[in-house]
Order: structure tokens, then sequence, then C-alpha cells
């Protein structure tokens, strides 16, 4: 059973994604949508030490991980959309691109293939995260337009995202059985 913790933590993250957008929509929540997405965007560090130290790092926990930022975020953004915390095209945009990263895994699944993460992949999540948190936060600090500020970080997320998928296609998807 222990050995399920780091799915448990990581499955944990991609639910908040809903209850981000039920609060955004429903309740005009926007803070509590922040802290609780910060949290969640937290767990991808904690699940993978925790799998780690468990010895439990399995390629299903490794898709699970991928599915849950992509489930966390996407919904996430179609909550600020509906909110109109950003632009619907930058929503639109990411979330159709999730969209084509996921159809891409399943085939690469299905032909027993995966890709392994990038480092400009990485730097693009990063970029995502903070654009969300940004955007989330929406409230007036320092005499700031944050929505502004979130718009050019998910951009930049986005641009990112066009050359991480030029390194993905470059390199192209490695066999699953793989570590």
């Amino acid at each position: 059973m222990v050995r399920h913790i780091p799915n448990m933590i990581t499955a944990s993250r991609g639910l908040c994604g809903p209850v981000c957008t039920w609060l955004l929509i429903a309740h005009h929540a926007n803070m509590v949508a922040f802290w609780l997405f910060l949290a969640a965007i937290c767990t991808d560090l904690v699940d993978g030490f925790v799998a780690r130290k468990l010895d439990a790092i399995s390629p299903m926990g490794k898709w699970l991980d991928g599915l849950s930022d992509k489930v966390l975020t996407d919904f996430v953004w179609v909550g600020l959309a509906g909110a109109a915390y950003c632009p619907v095209w930058l929503a639109a945009a990411i979330i159709l691109r999730d969209v084509a990263v996921i159809v891409a895994w399943l085939w690469a699944f299905k032909v027993g293939k995966r890709w392994e993460a990038s480092a400009m992949g990485q730097v693009m999540v990063a970029f995502e995260g903070t654009a969300v948190c940004v955007l989330l936060f929406h409230g007036p600090w320092l005499d700031v337009h944050w929505p502004s500020v979130g718009t050019v970080i998910g951009s930049i997320s986005l641009a990112l995202s066009l050359g991480s998928l030029l390194g993905y296609l470059r390199s192209g998807p490695v066999d699953a059985s793989r570590s």
C-alpha cells in the first residue's frame, strides 16, 4: 500500500484543477483557487521525491504525473478564461497544445514508446505555472496590472512549448521499457 502513496499524491494534483475552476467560476474565489493551485503544483516536487525514497517509480506513475499536470493546468485555464482573468485565445491555445500532447502520448503508448522530458519542456512548465499563479492572484499589488503580466508569461510559456515541440519531433520517442 505504501508504494501507492506517490501516485495518490500525483492524482490529487490533477483533482485540484476542477476544484480551482469551480472556485473561480461559481464563487469568484480567485485567492482560494490561487492557494489551492500553488499547493497542488508544489506536489509535483513531492511525488517524485517520495517515489524515489519508496523505490516506487513506475511507468504508470510517470504517465500519471504528466496527465495530472495537464488536468490541473487545463482546468484552471478554463476557469481563468471563464472568469475573464485571461484572454480566451491564450487559454484555448494552451489547452489545444495539451490535447495534442495527450494524443501523442496515447499514440506512443500504443506503439510501446514514450517521450523523454526535455529541459525546454520543464522550463515551459515553470513559466506556465508562474503565469497561472499570477493570473489567479489577479489582485491589486504594487500598482502592477497583473493580468497583463500573467498574459505575457503565459505567452512565453506557449512560445517555449513550440520550441519544445520541435525538439520532441527532432528526437522522436524512445522505447517505453527504457527508464
